[in-house]
């Protein structure tokens, strides 16, 4: 069986050559994933998939000059991030609120149960931690975590050593458990609420 990085890199031999079915195998691999992982980053299903759009299409447009220094799959995960952080910064400079983009924390479906309702209080909270963290330890964090990446994978995708993924990863940890007693405070304030 061929490894996944032997895989991508054929794919991406075949982009380079103008087959735009290898942009779409590669785009059916990675969609959701990168979806998802954008997705995080923005709480907004369409800018996400706005972003992911955007990385495939400008993938396409540079297939002949682009340098891939890392593995395919850390250079996607790493455009996305890019890309939806660039999305969020001309997001936030817009000053019209649209209901169906306000985030779905604010508007909670009356028929949610409570467990739910906490355990998108409690994923909001990690984020805004995640969000106080510096920008290449949340960005580190995510990759691990949240996508599954590897250290090395993740080094390479970013230039840097697996001990300074390492530390940012302890750092990161250290940080969220340090307000693990707040986070029981809300779990215990929830199970204690009187029902309406």
């Amino acid at each position: 069986m061929t490894p996944v990085i032997d895989q991508d890199e054929a794919l991406m031999d075949r982009v380079r050559r103008h087959d735009e079915s290898a942009l779409q195998e590669l785009l059916r691999k990675y969609y959701v994933r990168l979806g998802n992982f954008s997705y995080a980053l923005l709480q907004r299903r369409d800018l996400a998939e706005e972003a992911v759009s955007n990385v495939f299409l400008s993938l396409w447009r540079r297939r002949e000059s682009l340098v891939i220094k890392s593995s395919v799959r850390s250079y996607l995960f790493v455009a996305v991030n890019n890309q939806s952080l660039n999305l969020r910064k001309s997001q936030m400079q817009s000053s019209t609120v649209w209901l169906d983009q306000v985030p779905p924390h604010i508007l909670i479906d009356a028929r949610s149960t409570d467990t739910e309702v906490l355990y998108r209080e409690l994923q909001d909270e990690i984020g805004v931690l995640l969000t106080q963290m510096p920008r290449q330890r949340q960005l580190i964090f995510r990759m691990n975590r949240i996508e599954g990446l590897r250290y090395a994978e993740i080094a390479t995708a970013l230039g840097v050593s697996e001990h300074t993924v390492q530390n940012h990863m302890v750092q990161a940890v250290k940080q969220l458990a340090g307000e693990l007693p707040r986070f029981r405070g809300i779990i215990a304030q929830n199970s204690t609420a009187a029902p309406y």
